[in-house]
């Protein structure tokens, strides 16, 4: 009941939301509650109630979650805290198998020596280098000696460069011991020791004065450097010996200083894995902590800065403002519309957008009318509404301006057609017939327009065109019997029957066409509709029996490509075609 009660007052959830807006304050944090109603207090109370009751339920909702995740918190941090003993358990076991708080202080002796070690084998390596170089220049020398023992007489170079080769040697001994203190990477040093033994190599090789060889001087020389050779031979055995040395001496320093330094790594991961693992227990902690009081360390910080008050003032509603660009809105669009119709309207609505596009001549332009609220009789009847309203006076008065260029065409019989179907022909050719009835004129009217025989119906004539024959006869008198008299004074129909055919088809021998000449005598001008040109033959065929032809255009139609095939064939027949006639004229667009 009390729900219904809240339903029935328009306080249930459906109805409160449709006039609550929670939104949230472009580019900050804040969030606006607003509420309207009837009442500014009720408003405000909402308002205000809503901030109390959100707040409410999320410390409500962060407490619930807080409490339910602090037993899984315990566990984890049970876990962790079991995990810490471990690691720290792990390094003092590790500390007491190296036996010394500090492994680094081994190692670094360790590296002195290293050192110290390493420079020497260096140096000892230059060295073995160099009596390599001069044992490589001796071979030279002795092989020189044993190809030319056949010669009588040749050169012998003289070595006369001993105190500089000296020089050189002792000099690349201590670059050797300089490479060894920088760890045995320097590449200047090294360039400097390159470019030394190359000069050792090129004074070696060089000699003094030439001598004219003596056989007793050969052998001395050939002597020498033997001795020479098993000097160089035993300096490199004993270089080797003492390099190996070194090196064994290296590796067992080396062992020492970085065995040493292994372990200290070692022993500062297992360190780094304790604290780590110690700042994570704490975290567990904490967490732990401000779960057991919620209130002592809120998750949330959500408060109400602005309480809601209602206005001193009712604000203006702003109808008349509203409506007033509402109405200006409309109308601009409402022009704009009308605007994008005119720009896509393509029909020939004026006569000069129609002389533009078909380059034809206006005999009349002819406003539309509303033949269904009064018929085409009633437009010419003058005694009925001697006060006729405009229109039908401007259609009059077209009607007109058509009869007078009919007149002074110098043609009696004229065929009226059109391009396309439904273009007005019949309407045309009537209103033509009232007007020439007014003027005292006998008119023929011809329906041939097998495609739609509108005229034969309007007028209920007798459908007797096609069976029509003069059968050699000269005399007319047989036409009275196929002509029907109309309601429109002094005019005569002759009708037609609907069919799918074109007059060459179904016209007897010696039909009425044929002899429209002789009617001239009895019908001041004969009036004849042919079907559409684009779609029937009719009027073409018909155009030999006719003196002139005018061309019916609604303008609401627009041009397409077979009107303009149609128009050119008009043209072409200029010495027949008399103009055209606009009809469904709209008198506002005069204007365009």
């Amino acid at each position: 009941m009390v729900w219904n009660l809240l339903n029935l007052y328009g306080y249930d959830e459906d109805n409160i939301s449709k006039k609550l807006t929670v939104t949230g304050v472009p580019k900050t944090d804040y969030i606006n509650v607003s509420f309207g109603s009837e009442n500014p207090e009720l408003s405000a109370y909402v308002s205000n109630k809503i901030g109390a009751k959100f707040k409410e339920f999320y410390s409500s909702l962060t407490s619930t979650n807080t409490r339910e995740s602090l037993y899984k918190l315990d566990s984890l941090r049970e876990s962790k805290r079991r995990e810490v003993d471990t690691l720290r358990f792990r390094l003092q076991r590790f500390r007491d198998k190296i036996g010394t708080p500090n492994t680094g202080d081994a190692a670094t002796a360790a590296m002195s020596g290293l050192q110290e070690l390493t420079s020497a084998q260096t140096a000892q390596e230059a060295n073995l280098n160099d009596y390599r170089q001069r044992l490589s220049s001796i071979i030279e020398q002795l092989r020189e000696i044993n190809s030319n023992t056949s010669t009588p007489a040749t050169t012998v170079p003289i070595n006369s460069h001993g105190d500089e080769i000296l020089t050189l040697r002792r000099i690349n001994e201590d670059l050797a011991a300089k490479l060894a203190l920088k760890g045995g990477v320097d590449a200047n040093l090294q360039r400097q020791i390159d470019d030394n033994i190359n000069k050792i190599n090129q004074l070696s090789r060089g000699n003094s004065s030439p001598i004219v060889d003596k056989s007793g001087k050969e052998a001395d020389r050939k002597q020498e450097l033997i001795n020479q050779k098993l000097e160089l031979q035993s300096a490199i055995a004993s270089t080797q010996d003492n390099i190996e040395l070194y090196k064994s001496r290296v590796a067992e320093f080396r062992k020492i200083a970085f065995s040493g330094g292994g372990q200290e790594v070692v022993a500062n991961a297992y360190q780094n894995d304790l604290t780590i693992a110690q700042r994570d227990l704490e975290k567990y902690n904490s967490s732990i902590f401000a779960s057991q009081d919620i209130d002592v360390s809120p998750d949330f910080n959500f408060k109400q800065i602005l309480l809601g008050q209602p206005p001193i003032k009712p604000e203006p509603a702003k109808t008349l403002l509203i409506l007033s660009i509402s109405g200006l809105s409309l109308f601009f669009l409402a022009i704009l519309i009308i605007i994008i119709l005119e720009l896509l309207d393509f029909s020939m609505r004026t006569p000069s957008i129609f002389r533009k596009e078909t380059k034809m001549e206006v005999l009349s332009t002819v406003e539309q009318i509303q033949l269904d609220k009064k018929s085409l009789q009633e437009y010419f009847d003058f005694n009925l509404q001697p006060d006729r309203e405009r229109t039908s006076l401007s259609f009059i008065e077209s009607m007109r301006k058509l009869r007078f260029a009919l007149e002074h065409s110098g043609k009696r019989i004229i065929l009226f057609t059109s391009t396309k179907p439904q273009e007005g022909k019949t309407v045309i050719i009537e209103s033509v017939a009232h007007t020439f009835s007014m003027n005292k004129k006998k008119i023929l009217i011809i329906d041939s327009n097998f495609a739609n025989n509108t005229l034969t119906r309007d007028f209920s004539a007798k459908p007797s065109l096609v069976s029509f024959s003069m059968n050699g006869e000269d005399s007319v008198d047989k036409v009275w019997d196929i002509t029907t008299v109309t309601n429109i004074p002094n005019v005569d129909i002759i009708g037609c029957d609907e069919g799918n055919y074109s007059p060459s088809e179904i016209l007897p021998k010696n039909n009425l066409m044929e002899h429209l000449g002789k009617l001239k005598h009895q019908y001041d001008f004969i009036l004849i509709e042919g079907a559409a040109l684009n779609i029937h033959a009719d009027s073409k065929e018909l155009l030999e029996f006719v003196d002139g032809v005018v061309a019916v255009f609604s303008a609401k139609s627009t041009l397409q490509e077979t009107d303009r095939d149609s128009i050119v064939y008009l043209k072409h027949n200029r010495h027949k075609f008399i103009g055209a006639v606009l009809n469904n004229f709209d008198e506002q667009n005069l204007g365009l």
